[in-house]
């Protein structure tokens, strides 16, 4: 297993606040996807879709990221042509907001997982994508969460996967209430977690693949992007 890191660096025309920077990145991506026909129908179709990525870096100051600086934007996937091609697009990028400047490439071997948090928030959806806590319990989200990874790493894959496993030996949501999160002109409402991977071959699997393709759902949207320990 092999899975694709892009270091993306922009530069920002105007001020963009902290809660609208997942919002511009996943902007950025949609529109250097939809640039190509290949891509674009990727873009549109009802699928995983195999990447994730994080808020720009360093962290906003005052709730900002400020005008004229430079930031760096990490963009994980599982699909080398697709690595391939926004590493070679994404640098032409260009709106009132930010500009691309240079997108770096590599490779990751797969590696041992021991631990998985996510960088931000986890959205798991309830019944009509309602927040999960209003109609599931703890034990169904943490089945929700499993479940989510094994179709991913099916339809990436095309292999099957042993199911009847401990994904992990122990799970957290280290936030105390629920985080909101600006979608759509609607709110969203995730978590941050926390889980301790298991031994287990399929365990190891999934986590090594949710490095990259991220945990529950919207992670193209930003959501769920996960750093881990090895």
């Amino acid at each position: 297993m092999i899975i694709y890191e892009l270091k993306y660096k922009v530069f920002l025309l105007l001020p963009v606040k902290q809660e609208d920077a997942l919002v511009r990145i996943a902007s950025c991506i949609d529109r250097t996807l939809l640039k190509s026909a290949r891509w674009g129908e990727f873009h549109s179709e009802n699928r995983y879709k195999g990447y994730s990525f994080c808020a720009p870096y360093p962290l906003s100051e005052g709730g900002y990221y400020r005008e004229h600086q430079v930031y760096q934007i990490l963009i994980r996937t599982v699909l080398p042509d697709l690595a391939d091609y926004l590493a070679k697009s994404l640098p032409e990028y260009e709106d009132v907001c930010m500009k691309g400047l240079i997108c770096e490439m590599k490779e990751i071997q797969k590696f041992h997982v021991s631990s998985m948090y996510s960088i931000t928030p986890v959205i798991v959806k309830g019944e009509k994508n309602q927040y999960w806590r209003d109609n599931m319990d703890f034990l169904e989200f943490e089945r929700q969460i499993k479940n989510n990874l094994i179709k991913k790493y099916k339809a990436f894959y095309q292999e099957e996967l042993e199911e009847n496993f401990e994904l992990y030996s122990y799970i957290e949501l280290k936030n105390r209430m629920p985080i909101k999160i600006c979608y759509k002109k609607i709110h969203l409402l995730g978590d941050k977690v926390q889980l301790q991977i298991t031994e287990h071959p399929s365990a190891q699997k999934l986590a090594f693949m949710a490095y990259a393709a991220g945990i529950g759902t919207m992670n193209q949207r930003g959501y769920g992007f996960v750093n881990v320990k090895r």
